[in-house]
């Protein structure tokens, strides 16, 4: 099975490389063998490898597998095709099964154009074990699996969507032994530490939230480990790698409030000494006092909460429905605590200028904030924002290529915006708002010298000089961060 990235990989232009461990392929292992001990794998992930199309060619050509997985996000649409392409080409008799968020929601773009035989849509463990099963017995591609896509008589076929696994504490744990973690020396979590000493934990699947522009690729409901159990996986990590820094990966890890508390105060109990990390946004306002104190005393370093708008009408219109002014009393009570991210979107349907400009203004004030972050809205295929906007074919081409492109606006670059695309009564700022709104965000907020400052102070809290300088580097996009520039910017 291969997780694909954006394959560059090792040789990638970009200044500051980070990249996940392929937990979603190891969890798929896990169930496969649970019931079928018998079956071995081979895993790749396209990030670690210098050549990723030479490595799955050196592995498919010396494992002769009978099934072979892909998943990708949707940024790596354009290698996903290139690695099918191959594969295709070098085992055109052995099933392609694809799963994963860019699958789950372009299901008919890869279905067609054949880089799939069948692709498996949304949580996957009970689908591929089913598909696996079946494929034992017969070597055709099944047509009826619940959860999946296929073509049945030059059509594409949406089977009927498989039930949610309802208590995922019967999952056993992603199978680390699949993948070395030898392979991540250099590369950063994304909690921006050694992705080699590090794991990635879900104590979660689902979000109850609504925001138009998610995937949702585990559902709405909450489905949540319990705290034994995602404890007993740690304490797996902890015995068995040494490993002391835990990145957690749930959609909102704080909702609800009273397990998050409770997996926290086992946390502190049972594994005193390690270290976490909450990098994927927080739910802000679903934060009190105990539970800030909860983080502390579990050994929290670094968190990320979402904000995107503070303009109430687009909370309501994006379906997040974020209480700001509780979301301001946390991200500054955290923030003073631990290093905080702080994303913020720009770019939304009907967004006026104006309205911009006071979602700038209001990161501006968010003195602690270590790396506030601003992104232009991504059109994804399927998602509710998609069919909200309701784009003519030609539109539609446009934005399967922007899905593509870097999410973080960049100072001197031309910005491919959906809202080219759209007359103004849909989408009001276009991209010479943004350039304007990017040198706005540039002064007020991202190097405003007392932010720097007071943020620089939490930093010391939690890193050494070493990982303070590699946390400027991934802010500022620069390869080499030097003392001499540290100096610089505090004396700004």
């Amino acid at each position: 099975m291969i997780d694909v990235d954006v394959m560059e990989s090792r040789n990638t232009s970009h200044s500051v490389f980070y990249s996940h461990h392929p937990v979603g392929l190891l969890y798929l292992v896990s169930a496969v063998k649970k019931s079928f001990p018998e079956i071995d794998f081979k895993v790749l992930h396209t990030s670690v490898c210098h050549d990723p199309l030479e490595k799955a060619e050196t592995i498919i050509t010396s494992f002769k597998p009978d099934l072979i997985g892909l998943r990708a996000l949707s940024l790596a649409r354009e290698s996903f095709e290139i690695m099918a392409r191959m594969i295709r080409k070098l085992r055109p008799d052995v099933p392609l099964v694809a799963g994963g968020p860019y699958p789950s929601s372009s299901y008919a773009e890869i279905i067609k154009a054949g880089w799939a035989d069948i692709v498996v849509i949304g949580e996957g463990e009970d689908t591929f074990v089913d598909l696996v099963g079946r494929l034992m017995k017969s070597s055709g591609i099944p047509q009826d699996i619940q959860g999946t896509v296929v073509i049945e008589n030059g059509m594409v076929k949406v089977n009927d969507p498989r039930p949610l696994i309802p208590v995922v504490d019967v999952l056993p744990f992603p199978d680390y032994n699949y993948i070395d973690l030898q392979d991540y020396c250099g590369i950063q979590n994304h909690a921006l530490q050694d992705a080699s000493k590090s794991a990635f934990i879900f104590s979660s699947r689902g979000c109850p939230y609504a925001c138009f522009y998610c995937h949702q690729m585990f559902g709405k409901k909450i489905r949540r480990r319990s705290a034994e159990n995602v404890v007993a996986e740690m304490r797996e990590h902890l015995e068995k790698r040494d490993i002391r820094d835990f990145v957690f990966l749930d959609d909102v890890f704080n909702v609800p409030m009273t397990d998050a508390k409770k997996l926290l105060s086992v946390i502190i109990k049972e594994l005193p000494g390690i270290r976490i990390n909450f990098p994927n946004g927080l739910r802000a306002d679903m934060i009190d006092d105990e539970l800030i104190e909860l983080f502390e005393h579990a050994g929290t370093v670094e968190m990320a909460l979402a904000v995107e708008t503070v303009t109430p009408r687009l909370q309501k219109l994006t379906g997040k429905n974020l209480d700001i002014d509780k979301a301001r009393h946390a991200i500054e009570a955290l923030s003073k605590r631990f290093i905080t991210r702080v994303f913020f979107i720009t770019g939304f349907p009907s967004e006026t200028y104006d309205e911009a400009l006071e979602t700038i203004d209001f990161a501006a004030s968010l003195e602690y904030a270590a790396q506030p972050m601003l992104s232009v809205l991504r059109i994804y295929n399927n998602t509710r924002l998609y069919h909200l906007l309701d784009p003519n074919p030609a539109q539609a081409l446009e934005l399967a290529v922007q899905e593509q492109k870097e999410l973080h606006l960049k100072m001197f670059d031309d910005i491919e915006f959906y809202g080219d695309l759209f007359p103004a009564e849909k989408v009001p700022l276009k991209s010479n708002d943004l350039k304007e709104l990017l040198v706005c965000w540039m002064r007020n907020v991202l190097i405003n010298p007392k932010r720097i400052q007071k943020s620089h102070t939490v930093l010391k809290k939690h890193l050494d000089h070493e990982r303070i300088l590699a946390f400027y580097g991934n802010v500022f996009n620069k390869t080499v961060f030097k003392d001499s520039d540290l100096k610089k910017l505090l004396e700004l």
